[in-house]
């Protein structure tokens, strides 16, 4: 192909080209054809850089309004909206006293929850789904907001806008953060505040004026505000101002001095003035960082496979969890970014500590690093994988930044392995950036499309570091859903399954607020699991036992009455393979089907307030008369059960001290019956207290042992009574027994003496030979018990051969109540 084709097809004469736009220029007039000009791509650069960047923003909003009702409501989101609401009271007097619901409530502020709820209430009275879905487009505008600061940083920087475009698209395309941005109001407005946070210290250390510090520290007051996590700011911008101090002249020490302390004091004073539970003591404020490694929520984790308190979490949780869950690409960059900067300070720490973009790469990693040193070195209570750390994406992004710049200055200078081996236009500048630039193009839209094929799921993302393609293997080595956003998905298919029924559901006490209005109503979330139809439940380990046993986590309903054995779910929702979410359809048949086989078949230990028998290795309680179950699980009566063994040493060493093992349960309910199943222990029981808390309370305290005297000695083990007295008495082996019935009080009351005379006198322990008899009197107490108007005792014999026996009751003082003699036929 000539020149003249060349200048046909794009009109400029290839020899005003760049050696690598003379290569563009002839791959796209290889087929003849021009579809722009390549010239007016320079036109771009006309356009300001805070232009283009709010261009993009904008594309996100109007994709985030699209997408804006695919997600679901969290209890944790709930739960911020009334905290808020009880702040706002206190804080214009209308209530007394602590607006805070609970005690780890205290240290989160309502920096971003308040202007929520004050737009809330200028806008009067709404309803609730559209008061979530204003707020889920709020906290996604916020996030946006975010991603505009963040790119004018990046720009700030770098000075190249692809770099700072490709950084903002790598902040916001996070899929679980992004996911997060429209139903999280604690963890992504904090992550924003951070980003703003450090773009107001890279302005305030470039322009370094009074303002310029006093607004850096506001929002640095506004970020501690929202998480103590926030605390860690200060320290850095008040580090970076001493090395300012270091290499300052006299005349310029004031100044710095004035600026950080108008900082420092901008910060604690906002904290204070925004921060409802520091108002009455200024000191709390120190109970801020405490909470860190205090938190007083405790959480089980599923972590690689394993269930770890989160209070005792390993030390790798949070570097794993970011490691698993973070798009390879900016995964990468980001440790080349990390790695640069690293070596930046080592190789020149000097010439590092005195150039302040290199310091606040340096800050960039500090505020990346340092949070997750500080949390493994207090051992933090940390759950839910690394949401509570979200804001580590931002600084992370930063080094991603730096890594790209790196990577791209590499391939601009043509330094390669082979060097002069290659042609010239491989080594030329512009190439060798577009190559950098378009592999993290390529990296960007790869994770685009993964998280197009996860919606509205993005919140359960996971890389390539992990097995996504093994059918369940992420569900049973990490949480998934652990904050329930798809409960709204089943809630759907349950309207759209059951289009005429009213459905009773366990929790789904907050998912329904999202739904539309006309059908919400048929939501009938009850705390009380035990009065619902459907369960909706998470994460592929219960889905497994839901199908195969009854022995579900102790957090959701212990219906092991063979309702759920061997159920099939009747919906799940899979990502990755795994099951996230599951619905599981209660069999009122089960119920029925237990209360009659046990009515039948079981053996009827008492009868109180309800029939309790032992049947199939468990204790049932039945009840032909019961009210309408409690919609409220807190208001729903619960059994419980203290199971005593013959042995201590039986129970787990954490019972022994208060000497029996509990058991708890609430009924399940059919045409006015009800029935609970509460599983019996493997070790020998001596007595078990039984009864229920709440409303009508009773207790009864059964003799298990006695219980199986009294029933051997009615199938005629024990045979014929060898005496008949006030009581029975009954000889079998080694064993004395006694029955009376019925008896009362007043027939146990008395002392029981009992005399045994052996065939040689020399068998006699050494206090009894005097008597000629061995002396085993005993109280009734310690030996029998009354179970329902019938008295058993039992009392062990000694082993040696016996001629005769003598036994009966006596009072001190009174002498004999009755008494028998009998040989002994042993």
């Amino acid at each position: 192909m000539g020149r003249g084709v060349l200048r046909g097809a794009v009109g400029v004469s290839p020899n005003a080209w760049h050696p690598c736009a003379r290569l563009a220029i002839i791959v796209t007039a290889m087929p003849r054809l021009s579809l722009f000009r390549l010239s007016r791509l320079a036109l771009l650069r006309r356009i300001p850089f805070w232009a283009q960047a709010l261009a993009l923003c904008a594309l996100f909003a109007i994709v985030g309004v699209a997408v804006l009702d695919d997600y679901g409501v969290t209890e944790d989101e709930a739960n911020q909206r009334q905290t808020a609401a009880a702040v706002a009271d206190y804080a214009l007097g209308v209530s007394e006293g602590t607006p805070y619901r609970f005690r780890h409530d205290r240290y989160y502020g309502v920096a971003f929850e308040m202007p929520l709820l004050l737009l809330e209430r200028a806008l009067g009275p709404q309803d609730g789904r559209h008061i979530y879905l204003t707020r889920h487009l709020l906290t996604h505008l916020f996030f946006i907001a975010g991603g505009f600061v963040y790119g004018i940083l990046v720009y700030r920087m770098a000075g190249s806008r692809w770099i700072a475009l490709l950084a903002m698209l790598m902040f916001m395309l996070h899929p679980r953060l992004y996911a997060h941005s429209f139903f999280n109001t604690k963890d992504i407005p904090f992550a924003v505040m951070m980003v703003i946070a450090l773009y107001l210290a890279h302005r305030a250390f470039r322009k370094d004026t009074l303002g310029a510090f006093m607004l850096c520290g506001i929002v640095i007051g506004l970020a501690i505000n929202l998480r103590p996590f926030g605390l860690l700011l200060p320290p850095m911008v008040l580090a970076m101002r001493a090395l300012d101090l270091w290499q300052a002249g006299r005349g310029e020490r004031k100044h710095i001095l004035t600026t950080a302390g108008v900082s420092t004091g901008a910060a604690l004073a906002i904290v204070y003035i925004t921060h409802p539970y520091y108002w009455e003591n200024p000191l709390r404020f120190i109970e801020g960082f405490r909470a860190l490694s205090q938190h007083p929520t405790l959480v089980d984790n599923l972590f690689m496979g394993e269930i770890y308190r989160s209070d005792a979490v390993p030390w790798n949780y949070i570097p794993v969890w970011f490691g698993i869950t973070a798009p390879p690409l900016t995964l990468l960059l980001g440790a080349v970014g990390c790695a640069t900067v690293c070596w930046q300070g080592i190789s020149r720490p000097i010439a590092a500590l005195r150039d302040r973009e290199t310091r606040f790469r340096i800050l960039s990693l500090g505020c990346f690093a340092l949070p997750i040193v500080v949390v493994i070195a207090l051992q933090s209570n940390i759950y839910f994988g690394w949401r509570h750390m979200y804001f580590l994406w931002a600084p992370f992004c930063l080094l991603a930044a730096v890594g790209l710049h790196y990577i791209a200055n590499i391939l601009r200078k043509g330094i390669w392995k082979v060097g002069a081996r290659l042609p010239g236009w491989v080594r030329c500048g512009g190439l060798g950036r577009g190559l950098a630039y378009s592999v993290a193009g390529i990296g960007l839209i790869t994770t685009l499309t993964a998280m197009a094929a996860l919606h509205p799921y993005e919140h359960v993302y996971f890389n390539a570091l992990t097995d996504t393609k093994t059918p369940g293997a992420l569900g049973e080595r990490y949480d998934m859903d652990y904050f329930r956003v798809s409960e709204r998905q089943l809630m759907e298919y349950l309207l759209s399954r059951y289009p005429d029924d009213n459905l009773f559901v366990y929790p789904g006490i907050w998912a329904r607020r999202i739904l539309p209005q006309n059908v919400r109503g048929r939501i009938i979330g009850l705390r009380n699991p035990h009065a619902v139809d459907f369960y909706l439940l998470h994460s592929e380990r219960e889905y497994d036992l839901f199908r195969n046993t009854a022995k579900i986590r102790h957090r959701h309903p212990r219906i092991d009455v063979r309702d759920i054995q061997n159920r099939t779910p009747i919906h799940a929702i899979r990502v990755y393979g795994s099951v996230i979410a599951f619905i599981v359809a209660r069999d009122v048949d089960a119920y029925r089907a237990a209360y009659y086989d046990v009515a039948a078949n079981g053996t009827l230990i008492t009868r109180s307030d309800f029939d309790i028998y032992a049947y199939d290795g468990a204790f049932y309680y039945l009840s032909a008369d019961c009210p309408p179950p409690a919609p409220n699980y807190a208001e729903s009566r619960r059994i419980f059960l203290h199971i005593i063994p013959v042995d201590l040493a039986d129970l787990p060493a954490d019972r022994r001290g208060q000497g029996f093992e509990s058991r708890y349960g609430r009924f399940g309910f059919f045409d006015d019956k009800c029935v609970i199943r509460l599983p019996s222990s493997d070790y020998q029981i001596a007595r078990i207290r039984t009864g229920q808390s709440g409303g009508d309370e009773w207790s009864v305290d059964i003799d298990l042992a006695a219980q199986a005297l009294y029933a051997a000695i009615a199938a005629g083990d024990y045979g014929r009574p060898v005496a008949q007295s006030d009581f029975d008495v009954y000889l079998r082996g080694n064993g004395l027994a006694y029955l009376k019935e019925p008896c009362e009080e007043g027939d146990v009351v008395a002392r029981f003496f009992l005399h045994i005379f052996p065939d040689d006198p020399a068998d006699l322990p050494a206090d009894g030979r005097e008597f000629g008899f061995a002396n085993l009197d005993f109280q009734f107490t310690d030996h029998g018990a009354d179970i329902g108007g019938k008295c058993v005792a039992e009392r062990e014999l000694p082993g040696y051969a016996i001629e005769r026996i003598r036994t009966g009751q006596f009072v001190s003082g009174e002498g004999r109540v009755w008494g028998v003699e009998f040989s002994s036929a042993r």
